[in-house]
């Protein structure tokens, strides 16, 4: 080879090669700081959380975004979003993708942080006067659940509407915010801007939810049917929301859910699939009673892996058992998992460990699971699983309405409190009153939730099916499940809800193995 064709392959070599290697004007280093701050900072979010839900201390999340205001603006999210397109490999890609989303929520979070925290403590310290006494507004949901009069329960509901009243003036301006926010980020509307971070079609869940509503409306309204009569002696002209507290909690399985039994009952059941709860020195469960403690169960993950905590506030049965069980699924899948990235620890879409959770909860409503930690007799059983068809059908619904209810709330519909009452009693059956209007913001989740919580139940029937499949319907007792859930939740938030269902051999999540588990809870308590 001569020398000037030797020159000439070793200059095309060198730029072959400096074509092929990535060529960054973006400042990685930066982006690993503003890592670094942001995952300090959910921490500290959750500690205060958890101190505020659990204890009833003040909630001061303002505070945390003051500090950390330099970590969520405008530069920071370009920054992270030209890294982004900058990426060429999957894995970092992913990471960046995740980082771009956590910013713009938590940007968004910023702005509203101080209205979020006003809100939150009217709820823990507000008040409302029935029949002369003062009684604590978080309060309220628990006492329903416990009132055998229908008159005092309406009571009860309607005392709250001050309350509401105050809250809603506060959500309307976070509602307003979040809108100005998006369209200022570059973004068409919310709603855009929300389908485009959460990566899956909201119009396809708008879709699905309708069907769902359409499908089950005669299957659901027969078991309600039936069900309120034996339970509350109610017919359905006379079935209102605030009728759904007692309904659910179903006094009359109680004895078979002892609040005494409850933690020797899930270290059982976890037992059989080789995880020692007790083992678990990064696992905390705080279920002691609270004034100031709010009712809704919850997990906080305060620093992944090492400190997951628990809460839960008994008010007896079946309903302390399924919480502390769905919220054991978020605390297994965050203890065990094995992720180093901060995006793959604490800020994937919620649709997974939802899923997760939900798996674990309705272990209550396996056939095999009951007749082995309930005394339940087989008449009873089938009740109970009957019930549960029709309680799972209800949330299905109702989560159904509220995605097609929220998608038009952020598409700014000018009657919302009206949308909002129609389309939650065509869902669950309920007679409207003018009290379930005042709702209409403060049943509506952040981030489209909703959404999240419909395809997380679909994704657990997929999961179940799954296990049912390899292991048996009682695949709990079987350490091989525990040992296969735990490689699942190893991956703690790198996986997207469509796909881990592709890990299960699914091609995306659908409802019909939910829909299908459910038609055999019905067809069981049949016979």
């Amino acid at each position: 080879m001569s020398p000037k064709l030797l020159v000439s392959v070793i200059i095309c070599f060198v730029f072959i090669l400096s074509s092929c290697t990535q060529k960054r004007s973006v400042d990685m280093h930066q982006i690993d700081i503003l890592r670094t701050e942001a995952e300090d900072l959910i921490k500290a979010q959750s500690l205060m959380g958890w101190n505020s839900w659990a204890l009833g201390d003040q909630s001061n999340q303002d505070s945390l975004y003051r500090a950390y205001a330099h970590l969520f603006t405008r530069e920071n999210i370009d920054l992270v979003q030209s890294a982004e397109r900058e990426e060429q490999d999957s894995t970092q890609k992913k990471r960046l993708r995740y980082f771009h989303r956590y910013l713009t929520t938590e940007f968004i979070s910023k702005a509203t942080a101080s209205l979020t925290d006003k809100a939150n403590n009217i709820e823990a310290t507000a008040t409302v006067v029935l029949d002369g006494k003062q009684i604590p507004y978080r309060q309220l949901a628990g006492l329903m659940a416990n009132e055998n009069n229908q008159k005092q329960r309406a009571s009860l509901y309607i005392a709250s509407d001050p309350v509401l009243d105050t809250l809603n003036t506060i959500h309307t301006q976070v509602e307003q915010a979040n809108q100005k926010i998006a369209k200022e980020l570059g973004y068409t509307s919310y709603n855009t801007m929300e389908e485009q971070l959460k990566e899956f079609s909201l119009e396809e869940c708008a879709r699905v939810s309708q069907t769902i509503l359409d499908n089950t409306k005669e299957k659901y309204l027969n078991l309600l049917k039936e069900i309120l009569n034996k339970q509350l002696g109610l017919d359905l002209e006379h079935f209102y929301r605030y009728d759904t507290a007692p309904l659910f909690r179903s006094r009359q399985f109680d004895r078979y859910f002892p609040e005494s039994s409850m933690l020797k009952v899930i270290k059982q059941t976890y037992a059989g699939l080789g995880i020692d709860l007790d083992a678990q020195r990064n696992l905390h469960i705080d279920a002691e009673k609270r004034d100031a403690k709010n009712p809704r169960a919850v997990c906080y993950p305060i620093d992944i892996p090492n400190d997951i905590r628990l809460s839960i506030k008994p008010i007896g049965g079946c309903d302390d058992y399924s919480s502390l069980f769905h919220e054991m699924g978020h605390g297994q899948h965050y203890l065990n998992t094995t992720e180093n990235a901060f995006e793959f620890k604490y800020i994937g879409e919620p649709t997974v460990t939802e899923a997760f959770a939900f798996l674990s909860e309705y272990l209550l409503c396996n056939q095999a699971w009951l007749r082995l930690n309930s005394s339940m007799p087989t008449p009873i059983l089938k009740d109970f699983l009957r019930f549960q068809a029709m309680y799972r059908l209800y949330y299905i619904r109702r989560y159904a309405a509220k995605v097609l209810y929220e998608v038009q709330l952020h598409a700014g519909a000018a009657d919302a409190p009206q949308v909002y009452a129609k389309f939650m009693s065509e869902a669950v059956g309920g007679k409207q009153i003018p009290s379930d209007e005042k709702r209409y913001l403060t049943d509506v989740d952040a981030n489209y939730y909703s959404a999240s919580y419909l395809r997380a139940w679909f994704l657990e029937a997929q999961l179940n099916a799954v296990l049912t499949k390899r292991f048996g319907p009682n695949w709990f007792e079987h350490p091989r499940a525990g040992e296969y859930l735990r490689s699942l939740w190893a991956y703690g938030d790198r996986l997207s809800g469509t796909e881990l269902a592709k890990v299960l051999g699914y091609g995306d999540i659908s409802p019909e193995a939910l829909l299908a588990e459910i038609d055999t809870m019905i067809l069981f308590s049949s016979r």
